[in-house]
C-alpha cells in the first residue's frame, strides 16, 4: 500500500505494524502519515519512507534481514522523556537514511546496532543528540550529518564516519587490553584510525575510521583488569566500567574538569594513568553483580545495570555526562548527594534518593516498571511516575517557626503515585512522630491517617513542656505491601522570645477563636467601661504584621481580624486598652 496521508488510512493499521508478514511484505509510506505504536521490520520485509512527513509514536525495530530505506523525508519520533524511543537493528538488518531529518522532540534518543546489522547515514540532519550502542559485528557508515551524537564502540564492530560534526567516540577497553595512546589536544579528526594494528593498541578487535569530523570528542571506557596509559590528550569523558561479577570497589577522589600532569586513577581493579591530560567528565557504569561505593567525587553520570548495586554518599553528579540512574534489576541508594541532572529509575530497578538535592535543571522520574523512593530530598518539581512504575515521595518542609511551649505546624509531602499501568503498592497511611535528643524511641505527634498530602499541612506539633534544643521529627509512610519509610528532619526548638507580663487582673480576659486560625480570627474581650483598644499581631521576632483600632463598650466586645495574608506559623496577638495589655499566642494553619 502507498500511504499518502493520515486521513482515515491509519485506521486500517493496528497499533503494531509488522513489515515482513503478509499483507505488508513491503510497505511504502509517502506524503503525511502518523502512526502510534511500534514498527517491526523482519523476515526480509522492506519499509520504504520516501518524500514523506512521517510521525511514529513508538519504536522502530529490525531483525532477521529486515530493511528500512528513508529518503528525502522528515521522520519524527515524539518523546515524553529522553531515551523513550529507539531504533534497534539486529540479525543482518539494515537501515539506509538519505537526505532526511530525524526529529526526536528535543530529547536524547537511542540507537542500537548489533549482531551483523548495518546503519548507513548520508546527509542526515539530527536536531537531537543520538546515543548509539554498537556491538558484536555491527557496522555504521556516516557521510554527512550536522550532529552525529555518541557511539559506544566495542567487540568486532566497524565505525566509518566523515564530513560530520559533534561526534563523541567511546573507545571500549576490555579487561585484557593494554593501551598506550594519545588522542591529542585537537577537536577535529582528519584520517583518524584506531584498531589493533596501530602501535600501542593491544586487546581490541573493533575499527574506527574518522575523517573531517569537526567537534570531535574523545571518550574511553576502561574495564576492570585493563591497563591504559594516555598521554598529551584532551579527553571529553571517561566511563569506568565495573563489569567483573561480584566485585566490590570503592570510588573516591575523581573530579570533573581536572588537568593531570601525572595521575594514577585511585581505583583498585585496573591500571589507568595520565600524563599531561585534561579530563572533562568522569562517569561510572556498573554491571553484572558488581557493587561500588562512591564518595567524595564530582561525576558526570552514574548508572547501574543487570543485578549490580551502587551506594553513594557525599558526591555531586553534575550532569556533564548524562544523569543518575538505576536500570534493569539493579539497585541504587544515593544519600547526601547533589544532582544537577535527572535522577531516574528504569526497567525493573529500585532507586532510593535520600537527604539529597536535585538542581533546577534536573528532575526525578520513574519509567518502565521501576520503583523510585525520594526521601527528604529537595526537588524543583514533584517526581513523576510513568508507565508501570511507582514513586514514593516523603518530605518535611522546614517549620516556619519552632519554639518550645508552642504549637508548631508541620507541612510536607507524603504520597505514592503510580503510573497508569502500575502493579506496585498503594499509599496506606502517614503519621508524624518526634524523637527526643539522644533517644531512640519515636513518639507519635498525631494519629496515623489515610490521607496523602502534597506540599500541604501534615499535623500540629504541641511542644508545651518541651525543653529547648534539637529534636528529630519523622514523617512516616506505610504502603499496602507492609513497608514503611521515614523522612526525618532535625528541628531546633528555641526558647520563647516573649513572656507573659500581664497581671492577675488582666489574665484570661481575652478569648481567641478559632485557634488555630485559617483566614479569620475573632477576639472576645470583656470590658468594665467604655474604652478604646489597639490590636497588633506580631511574628515571633516581634515584627508587627497587622494592626487594628477599635472602640469598646461596657461588657463583652468582639474584634474580627483577617489573617489570610499571614503565612502558616506562630504569632503573638497583643491588645492594649486602658485596663492593661492582653497577650495571646495564636497559630495560623491552612
Amino acid at each position: 500500500p502507498v500511504l499518502k496521508n493520515n486521513m482515515g488510512m491509519s485506521k486500517t493499521f493496528p497499533d503494531t505494524i509488522i513489515v515482513g508478514v503478509a499483507p505488508y511484505d513491503t510497505l511504502r509510506i509517502t506524503g503525511t502519515f502518523s502512526h502510534k505504536g511500534p514498527i517491526f521490520v523482519a523476515l526480509n520485509g522492506v519499509l520504504i519512507i520516501k518524500n514523506a512527513n512521517f510521525t511514529n509514536i513508538g519504536d522502530l525495530i529490525l531483525f532477521n534481514n529486515g530493511k528500512v530505506y528513508i529518503d528525502s523525508s522528515k521522520v519524527t519520533f515524539p518523546q515524553d522523556y529522553f531515551y523513550e524511543r529507539t531504533i534497534t537493528m539486529i540479525n543482518h538488518s539494515q537501515v539506509d537514511i538519505l537526505n532526511t531529518t530525524l526529529n526526536y522532540g528535543g530529547f536524547v534518543h537511542n540507537c542500537t546496532v548489533t549482531d551483523s546489522a548495518k546503519l548507513n547515514l548520508v546527509n542526515v540532519t539530527q536536531p537531537d543528540f543520538m546515543t548509539t550502542g554498537l556491538s558484536r559485528y555491527g557496522t555504521i557508515n556516516i557521510n554527512g550529518t550536522n550532529q552525529a551524537g555518541e557511539f559506544i564502540i566495542q567487540d568486532y564492530v566497524t565505525l566509518n564516519i566523515k564530513n560530520a560534526t559533534t561526534a563523541l567516540l567511546w573507545h571500549s577497553f576490555p579487561d585484557t587490553s593494554v593501551i598506550n595512546w594519545s588522542f591529542g589536544q585537537h577537536d577535529t579528526a582528519y584520517n583518524y584510525h584506531f584498531n589493533k594494528t596501530k602501535t600501542g593498541v593491544k586487546g581490541v578487535e573493533y575499527q574506527i575510521n574518522a575523517d573531517s569530523v569537526y567537534g570531535i570528542l574523545w571518550g574511553m571506557m576502561p574495564s576492570a583488569g585493563s591497563t591504559v596509559n594516555i598521554a598529551n590528550s584532551k579527553i571529553r569523558t571517561i566511563g569506568l566500567l565495573f563489569d567483573h561479577k561480584q566485585d566490590t570497589v570503592s570510588v573516591s577522589g575523581l573530579t570533573n574538569n581536572s588537568f593531570y600532569k601525572t595521575f594514577t586513577c585511585p581505583v583498585s581493579d585496573r591500571t589507568l594513568t595520565f600524563s599531561n591530560c585534561y579530563v572533562s567528565t568522569w562517569s561510572l557504569y556498573v554491571f553484572h553483580k558488581s557493587h561500588i561505593n562512591i564518595s567524595g567525587c564530582i561525576t558526570g553520570e552514574v548508572g547501574c545495570y543487570n543485578k549490580s548495586s551502587v551506594v553513594g554518599s557525599n558526591f555531586w553528579n553534575d550532569g556533564s555526562g548524562g544523569y543518575l540512574y538505576a536500570s534493569d534489576t539493579a539497585t541504587s541508594v544515593c544519600i547526601s548527594t547533589t544532582a544537577s541532572s535527572a535522577v531516574r529509575s528504569e526497567k525493573t530497578s529500585i532507586m532510593v534518593f535520600g537527604y539529597s538535592t536535585v538542581g533546577s535543571n534536573g528532575y526525578a522520574a520513574a519509567i518502565d516498571n521501576s520503583f523510585l523512593v525520594v526521601l527528604q530530598s529537595s526537588l524543583p518539581a514533584d517526581p513523576i511516575a510513568y508507565s508501570s512504575t511507582a514513586v514514593l515521595y516523603d518530605y518535611i518542609n522546614p517549620p516556619a517557626n519552632a519554639f518550645a511551649d508552642s504549637i508548631v505546624p508541620v507541612t510536607g509531602s507524603a504520597w505514592i503515585h503510580r503510573g497508569p499501568t502500575s502493579n506496585w503498592m498503594y499509599f496506606k497511611s502517614k503519621q508524624l512522630l518526634y524523637q527526643k535528643p539522644n533517644d531512640t524511641t519515636w513518639i507519635p505527634i498525631a494519629a496515623a491517617d489515610t490521607i496523602p498530602v502534597s506540599n500541604g499541612f501534615v499535623a500540629n506539633w504541641n511542644t508545651h513542656g518541651f525543653a529547648p534544643g534539637n529534636y528529630n521529627i519523622a514523617l512516616r509512610i506505610h504502603d499496602t505491601w507492609g513497608n514503611k519509610s521515614d523522612a526525618i528532619r532535625q528541628v531546633n526548638l528555641l526558647s520563647g522570645l516573649l513572656t507573659d507580663i500581664e497581671d492577675e487582673n488582666t489574665k484570661n480576659k481575652i478569648v481567641v477563636y478559632p485557634n488555630p486560625s485559617q483566614n479569620e480570627l475573632t477576639l472576645s474581650i470583656a470590658s468594665s467601661k467604655t474604652d478604646h483598644a489597639k490590636t497588633e499581631i506580631m511574628d515571633m521576632q516581634g515584627r508587627v504584621l497587622l494592626t487594628s483600632t477599635n472602640e469598646f463598650a461596657s461588657g463583652n466586645n468582639l474584634i474580627h481580624l483577617n489573617t489570610s495574608s499571614l503565612p502558616n506559623g506562630n504569632y503573638l496577638c497583643k491588645v492594649e486598652t486602658g485596663n492593661g495589655v492582653y497577650r495571646e499566642k495564636i497559630l495560623v494553619v491552612r
